[in-house]
C-alpha cells in the first residue's frame, strides 16, 4: 500500500510542476453522472488462491461482482475537482474457488494436504460469504495535466489523467451459505466468539473507509465526460467477510446461545467437517488454529466506467461560462 501512496505523491508533484502550462478550463463547474463497473473483495476470503498477492494482482475473476452508482462533481478550475459518490456494490468470496484450475481439484481427506500447496488450506477451510455494500463517499480528484485534443467551442475534447483520495462511509452485512443452500446472516452467529471471548468485540456493520485510486477522463465539447477509474477502498475492519482470527471451542456457542442458534453457529464457524467428516486433517481447523489473518484489514475495489453531463448554470436562470477552451 505504500507504493500506492508514493504514486499519488508523485502525481501531486507533477501536477504542481506543470499546472501553469495548460490553458484548459472546464466550461461549467457542475457535473452529474452515473457509473457502472465491477467490484472485487480482497480479504481472508478474497483474491487469488494460496496466500494472495497485492491489490490488482490479487484479483480472482470468478469472484467479480457488479457495482452501480451516481455522483455529482464540482470542478474547482482545471486541476482539482470534488465529488460526492453514492454506490451500491456486491462482494463475494468462496474458499472452494481455490480448487478450481488445480489438477484434479483438492480433497479434504488428502493426508498429504495438497502436497504443500497453500491453496489447499484455503480450500479445506470451506468458508464463503457474500454481502451488499451501500456506500457514500466525498472524494477529491487531482489532475496534473489536461491534454487538449482540439480548439474552439465546437468539436474539441480534453484528456485528463487524475488521482483520487477521499473519505467514505459504508454499510455491509455478510452472509454465508449453509450446506443445504440457505443464506444466513453471519454476524449474529459470532463465528469467532465475538462478545463471548475476551478481547473479541462484535464488529460494526457501518464503518468508514478511504477511497484511493486513479483514472482517466475524456471531456467532449463542453457537454459530457466519460472516465475509466480504479478505486480501491482501504478499510478499518477485518470482518467484512466475517473472518479474522482463529477457531474457537464449540462449547463457547453452546454456553452463550439458544441451542438451535448455537448449532448453526458451530456449523458455520468450522466448515471443514463438510469435506472431512472423519477429521483426517481435523487438527488444521481445531480450536486455536488459524481461521483468518488479523494483521491485514479487508479492502475492496471497483473498476468503473463513469458518464457525466456538464450543467450550464444558465439553465437555472443565470450565470455564464465557468471557463473556455484555448483557441
Amino acid at each position: 500500500m505504500q507504493k500506492i501512496f508514493s504514486t499519488l505523491a508523485i502525481v501531486l508533484g507533477l501536477g504542481a510542476a506543470v499546472n501553469a502550462q495548460s490553458g484548459y478550463q472546464p466550461a461549467y463547474p457542475l457535473e452529474v453522472g452515473v457509473q457502472l463497473g465491477t467490484s472485487m473483495f480482497l480479504g481472508d476470503l478474497g483474491g487469488q488462491s494460496g496466500i494472495g498477492r497485492p491489490f490488482l494482482r490479487d484479483t480472482d475473476f470468478k469472484a467479480i461482482r457488479p457495482t452501480i452508482g451516481i455522483f455529482g462533481r464540482w470542478n474547482f478550475g482545471a486541476y482539482f475537482s470534488a465529488r460526492l459518490d453514492l454506490n451500491f456494490l456486491r462482494l463475494y468470496g468462496d474458499d472452494n474457488l481455490s480448487s478450481i484450475g488445480t489438477r484434479g481439484g483438492f480433497d479434504g481427506e488428502d493426508p498429504n494436504r495438497g502436497d504443500g500447496d497453500d491453496a489447499w488450506f484455503r480450500y479445506y477451510r470451506q468458508l464463503n460469504f457474500r454481502t451488499n455494500v451501500f456506500e457514500a463517499a466525498a472524494i477529491g480528484e487531482i489532475i496534473p495535466y489536461n491534454f487538449e485534443l482540439g480548439g474552439g467551442y465546437q468539436d474539441y475534447s480534453v484528456l485528463s489523467p487524475y488521482a483520487l483520495i477521499g473519505i467514505g462511509i459504508y454499510n455491509f452485512k455478510p452472509q454465508g451459505i449453509t450446506s443445504d443452500g440457505a443464506w444466513v446472516d453471519l454476524k449474529p452467529l459470532r463465528t469467532e466468539g465475538q462478545g463471548f471471548v475476551d478481547g473479541r468485540v462484535p464488529y460494526k456493520l457501518t464503518q468508514l473507509n478511504v477511497p484511493i485510486g486513479f483514472g482517466l477522463k475524456w471531456t467532449y465539447n463542453d457537454t459530457w465526460t466519460m472516465a475509466l477509474e480504479v478505486n480501491n477502498r482501504l478499510t478499518f475492519t477485518d470482518y467484512i467477510d466475517d473472518v479474522s482470527t482463529d477457531y474457537v471451542n464449540p462449547q463457547v456457542f453452546i454456553d452463550n446461545m439458544p441451542i438451535d442458534q448455537a448449532n448453526l453457529a458451530i456449523s458455520m464457524a468450522r466448515r471443514s467437517v463438510e469435506i472431512d467428516p472423519g477429521f483426517i486433517n481435523g487438527e488444521v481447523s481445531a480450536p486455536g488454529e488459524q481461521r483468518g489473518d488479523p494483521k491485514d484489514n479487508d479492502s475492496f475495489y471497483s473498476i468503473n466506467i463513469r458518464f457525466s453531463y456538464l450543467i450550464d448554470p444558465a439553465s437555472f436562470g443565470g450565470g455564464r461560462r465557468y471557463g473556455c477552451p484555448v483557441w
